[in-house]
C-alpha cells in the first residue's frame, strides 16, 4: 500500500504541468550558472596570470581589480596632448624616434595590474633592463631615489629627491617610472604631453586606462612597452631618460 502510494504521488508529480515547468526553468538555469561560474574561474586565472602588482593576487584583490574595470578609459588617442604643455619635449626630435616594427602587444583584459601579454623580452634584454635601472639611478643620483612604487609597491621605483618641482610630479606621488621586473618587464613612466602624443602614435606605448581618472594617475602616466631587442632597448632608454628630465625639472607652465 505505502509504496503503490508512493508511486501514485510521483506519478502525480510527474503528470503535473508546474511540476514539468519548474524542471524546464531550472535546467536552463544551472546551465547558465555553470557556464558564468567557468567564466569567473578563467577571469580568475587571467587575473593571476598577471603577476604581482599593486592589489593582492586573491580573490579580493582580482574582485577590485574586476569592479573597477568600468572606470577605465582607451588607452591610444592623443588629441589630449595638443593643449598648453604640448611644445614641450625631453625627447628631443620626433624624426630622431623610429615606428616601432609590428603590432602592439596585446595586454591584460584588468588594467590592475596594467600588463602586456604576449612579446615579452628574452632574458639578455631583461638583464638589460635591470641594469638600465641601476644605471639610471646612478646617473641621476642628484634628483632621483630608488623606492618601493607608491602606485603599485611590489617593483622600486625612481622617486623624484625632496620637492616634486611642478603639479604633475606632485599628483604622481614623486613617482617618475617603475620596471615590471617581476612580470612582463613593460615600464610605467610619466612624460610631457608632447613626448607622450609621440610614444604612442610611434608604437612605443599606450596610456594606463586610469590616467586622469584618479588623482595620482595623471594623463601622461604611460605604460611603455618592453623592448624585444637591442635596437628597441635603445630607443626605450631614451624615453625613460625623457621621463626623468621631465619630471625632476622646472616647468613654466606646470
Amino acid at each position: 500500500m505505502k509504496s503503490n502510494a508512493g508511486m501514485d504521488v510521483h506519478t502525480v508529480l510527474d503528470d503535473s504541468p508546474i511540476y514539468r515547468r519548474t524542471s524546464l526553468a531550472v535546467i536552463p538555469a544551472l546551465c547558465v550558472a555553470g557556464a558564468f561560474t567557468i567564466l569567473l574561474h578563467r577571469n580568475y586565472q587571467a587575473y593571476l596570470s598577471l603577476g604581482p602588482g599593486g592589489l593582492p593576487l586573491n580573490p579580493w584583490g582580482w574582485l577590485i581589480s574586476t569592479l573597477v574595470k568600468p572606470l577605465g578609459r582607451e588607452t591610444l588617442s592623443t588629441t589630449e596632448y595638443d593643449g598648453a604643455d604640448s611644445f614641450e619635449s625631453c625627447l628631443g626630435e620626433s624624426s630622431s624616434i623610429p615606428y616601432r616594427s609590428g603590432p602592439r602587444p596585446r595586454t591584460g583584459w584588468h588594467f590592475l595590474p596594467q600588463r602586456q601579454l604576449d612579446q615579452i623580452p628574452d632574458e639578455a634584454v631583461k638583464q638589460k633592463l635591470r641594469e638600465l635601472m641601476d644605471r639610471l639611478a646612478k646617473e641621476y643620483e642628484k634628483t632621483v631615489a630608488v623606492m618601493p612604487s607608491p602606485h603599485e609597491k611590489v617593483d622600486n621605483a625612481l622617486i623624484i629627491r625632496g620637492t616634486p618641482p611642478h603639479k604633475i610630479a606632485s599628483d604622481a606621488q614623486s613617482e617618475i617610472l617603475h620596471l615590471h621586473a617581476s612580470s612582463d618587464f613593460s615600464v610605467h613612466a610619466i612624460l610631457s604631453s608632447r613626448d607622450c602624443k609621440l610614444v604612442i602614435e610611434r608604437g612605443w606605448g599606450e596610456r594606463h586606462p586610469l590616467s586622469g581618472v584618479l588623482g595620482n594617475v595623471p594623463r601622461q602616466f604611460l605604460m611603455v612597452y618592453a623592448p624585444r631587442n637591442d635596437e628597441e632597448f635603445a630607443v626605450v632608454e631614451r624615453i625613460l631618460k625623457a621621463s626623468i628630465e621631465y619630471m625632476t625639472k622646472r616647468h613654466s607652465n606646470s
